[in-house]
């Protein structure tokens, strides 16, 4: 399958930059929090010691004189999700991968608008030009990140037949694995795709499992991941602005009941039930704060979805006085009731449905597994059975 990567490079960069211009002139770290660790984002194109998903400590040692801004990711993903909307109007087959980066597919796209080059032009059109979009275009979604890489600002890039040796100079950075591996492909003088190669599939398994199997792999050009178009999500949002900056609670839930009742009068609304909230409010001087609730049942009547943002927010400390608070009902479902089956078996598997639906929207995946049996009879243990996911 042929494939696009349409790639944002420094993406969180621009929109900073975009926002403080005295910026350009400053080497630039942003970072972004994960509980208790703080990771590198992006960072100015001139500092080339620093990756992303290295610590921030470990950057900052490198880099001591760098700006160091948190990242209002809320912010970007909003900028980004503008993008893919924008792509969606040239192609049914969009994927968004990591922030700044959108896989397009192109088969049967030719007839559509008379030729390949005519459909290039239009996706990167369909980009902002100060995000200065690069393009590129293989088989499978690796190489045509890396085609993206090597493309110029405003440019699309089609490798040659030889992927393999095209692939070869890139840094191992550029594979889709923790920061941690890179660093341990390094420590083995493992440093380019190119060395990767030359080594057999055993060593790499041995040390790496299955993650050493798909960086050999993707080192020899071979991505057979299937794109996976993104489904537009159906959501609602409002939004209030508070005359006075505040870090108060029960101002923010005053907004909060006046910005149900708006939503729930919605025609929209009628007879549909929300699985996610979203708040977002923009604070001043920090970056945007966001807090994301899952209802542990849809829920489709206003007072009852009070009750729980009530319950989610009285104990939150605020990062600062709030400019505005904006709420977005997701994951909507026209699930009005449950007919229940007399057969306790039947309720019993009714529930766990329910309840891995939840789980996937919490967490974002379905978090749950089963081992299942493949070759019992086998000698080597790894062959006797296989973990995948449980979908009852």
């Amino acid at each position: 399958m042929r494939i696009a990567c349409v790639l944002l490079n420094h993406l969180p960069l621009k929109l900073e930059l975009q926002r403080d211009q005295n910026l350009a002139n400053r080497q630039v770290v942003i970072f972004e929090r994960h509980g208790s660790q703080r990771t590198v984002l992006d960072t100015s194109p001139v500092i080339q010691q620093v990756r992303r998903g290295m610590p921030l400590q470990e950057a900052q040692t490198r880099c001591k004189d760098a700006a160091l801004i948190e990242a209002d990711m809320p912010r970007y993903q909003q900028a980004f999700n503008s993008v893919l909307l924008r792509l969606g109007e040239w192609s049914p087959d969009i994927e968004s991968g990591e922030l700044g980066c959108a896989y397009v597919g192109l088969d049967g796209l030719e007839e559509t608008y008379g030729s390949e080059e005519r459909l290039i032009d239009a996706l990167l059109q369909a980009v902002p030009r100060y995000l200065e979009p690069r393009l590129g275009i293989s088989h499978g979604k690796f190489p045509a990140y890396l085609a993206a890489l090597r493309a110029e600002p405003g440019r699309a890039y089609k490798p040659p037949l030889g992927v393999k040796q095209f692939m070869a100079p890139f840094p191992v950075e550029v594979l889709p694995m923790p920061w941690e591996v890179k660093a341990r492909l390094r420590s083995f003088g493992l440093d380019t795709l190119g060395k990767i190669t030359e080594l057999s599939l055993g060593p790499l398994q041995a040390q790496f499992g299955p993650a050493g199997t798909r960086m050999w792999h993707l080192a020899q050009g071979r991505d057979d991941t299937p794109l996976i178009p993104r489904r537009p999500e159906e959501n609602l949002s409002s939004t209030i602005a508070f005359p006075v900056p505040t870090a108060n609670i029960e101002p923010l839930l005053m907004a909060l009941d006046h910005l149900l009742a708006r939503l729930f009068s919605q025609p929209e609304m009628r007879g549909r039930y929300a699985r996610v909230a979203l708040l977002e409010g923009q604070v001043v001087r920090k970056p945007a704060w966001q807090k994301r609730i899952v209802f542990k049942v849809p829920v489709g009547e206003r007072n009852r979805a009070y009750f729980v943002l009530k319950c989610a927010v009285a104990d939150i400390v605020l990062p600062g006085p709030l400019e505005d608070i904006r709420l977005t009902l997701r994951e909507l479902t026209g699930e009005s009731g449950r007919q229940e089956s007399l057969f306790r078996d039947v309720r019993r598997r009714d529930q766990l449905r329910q309840t891995v639906a939840q789980l996937k929207v919490a967490q974002g995946k379905n978090p749950i597994y089963q081992v299942r049996e493949t070759e019992p009879w086998s000698r080597i243990p790894e062959r006797q059975r296989v973990l995948v996911t449980y979908e009852p």
